[in-house]
């Protein structure tokens, strides 16, 4: 009993203190349906998983129900992490080829599986990506059939009267692997586990491969669903300009962008060479744009003056807080570029290094060298000020770094005025497609 009460509040403290990167490194997310996450009963909630360890945090962080992962096996080789793992809600599940043996092994997740099953019959709830893994990219990759798998098995155990649900989420990230990225959810209708009753009594392998595909089916209207990269690359580039000249909400932004990759993918089945010649159009205005060291943003907003009240008010704003933060922001930068792991590990590394790290320790130190150099109450006054700053010194820059983009557009356009031309000309082509539309 103690010890479940004390796990209870890690659980919670650690749940708080998700929230609070959230809001910090995530601030613009809109989370669509989210009160379908707050129910009560067994249940499980599966998501797309393209940005590895803060995908399922984003979920589980938005439902008042104390969550239960499934989590690769090779997390608990290590006997500290595997006995801290297996106290904070994570039950292990082998995968083939990457947990034990090759892809062609299969593997005994008998007692991950009978774990689950106790779990979900005491009323509790698991999260599961179903894609076995994690990818940066926009689309649903083809889903296993454990999550089917332990649904069916704990409804069976039950006599199909446990009630049980799944409830698909998904996510979409504006800019994955940066801080201030926009971010998108939505959660779906929930799926009643004991409607594929009859089909598992008749056939269990069968009614395992139909919710599997059926779960597929759901989870991909939640996200954008591209075909392949090179459509993902095409949709990124014209969503931008989108947005860049017609600013919208997050979800309205993403409610546009589904209607823009509809049309891309009726344009790649029903006239293949007009979309090969818009991929090689938008892929030659990206370089170009790449090779003059110029962003799109600054040529849509050309307008924009370099100069402002707010910017000249608020740098000296800034100064203090880039000065003051620069240790504790940078240093998660270079422990990420120093790692050199896939591009998918970004965000997770700043994250944790970050919020376990560096803002702790040189906020410490800095209030330390404040209280020997100063008298109260101006070190603790200190200490309030650098979180203040920082987030302020953030704000200044995203709005100073759209007129900087602006204004070396403009100085690039009148030394260049060809190549300026040319670049304009390419725009105007793309703006032409995704203007279509509306």
């Amino acid at each position: 009993m103690i010890l479940r009460i004390f796990l209870s509040l890690v659980y919670q403290g650690l749940k708080l203190l998700v929230q609070l990167y959230q809001l910090v490194y995530f601030p613009f997310t809109t989370f669509r349906h989210r009160e379908r996450l707050d129910f009560e009963g067994p249940g499980i909630i599966v998501s797309n998983h393209p940005n590895t360890m803060v995908d399922p945090l984003h979920v589980v962080s938005r439902t008042p129900r104390q969550i239960f992962f499934l989590a690769n096996a090779s997390m608990f080789k290590n006997r500290v992490a595997g006995f801290l793992l297996n106290h904070l809600y994570c039950i292990p599940i082998k995968r083939p080829g990457k947990d034990e043996g090759n892809k062609l092994t299969k593997v005994n997740n008998y007692e991950s599986f009978r774990r689950s099953y106790e779990h979900l019959a005491q009323g509790g709830c698991l999260f599961i990506a179903p894609e076995g893994g994690s990818e940066l990219e926009r689309r649903l990759r083809p889903i296993k059939t454990g999550t089917a798998r332990i649904a069916l098995g704990a409804e069976a155990a039950n006599g199909f009267q446990l009630g049980l649900h799944i409830y698909p989420v998904g996510l979409t990230y504006e800019h994955p692997t940066q801080c201030g990225s926009r971010l998108y959810m939505e959660a779906g209708s929930a799926l009643r586990v004991a409607d594929w009753q009859a089909a598992y009594e008749a056939d269990p392998i069968a009614a395992v491969r139909d919710l599997t595909a059926y779960l597929e089916r759901e989870m991909q209207t939640l996200i954008l669903h591209t075909a392949d990269e090179t459509q993902d690359q095409l949709l990124y580039r014209l969503q931008s300009i989108l947005q860049n000249d017609a600013p919208l909400p997050v979800a309205a932004h993403y409610d546009r962008t589904r209607l823009l990759l509809q049309r891309l993918q009726a344009e790649a089945e029903d006239n293949p060479a007009g979309y090969a010649n818009l991929v090689a159009k938008a892929a030659t205005y990206r370089s170009q744009l790449k090779a003059a060291g110029l962003r799109d943003r600054g040529v849509s907003q050309a307008a924009k003056p370099l100069l402002s009240l707010p910017v000249l008010l608020g740098w000296p704003l800034w100064l203090y807080g880039r000065v003051n933060n620069f240790f504790a922001y940078e240093i998660p930068r270079l422990i990420e570029r120093k790692m050199g792991l896939y591009i998918g590990y970004r965000t997770t590394v700043k994250v944790v290094s970050g919020t376990f790290f560096s803002f702790p320790v040189f906020y410490t130190l800095q209030y330390l060298l404040a209280r020997y150099l100063l008298p109260a109450p101006w070190p603790l006054l200190y200490l309030v000020s650098l979180p203040v700053s920082g987030i302020l010194a953030w704000a200044y820059a995203r709005h100073f770094q759209p007129r900087w983009e602006a204004y070396r557009w403009r100085q690039w356009q009148r030394q260049h005025p060809a190549a300026a031309a040319d670049i304009l000309a390419q725009r105007c082509e793309l703006t032409a497609f995704v203007r279509g539309g509306e």
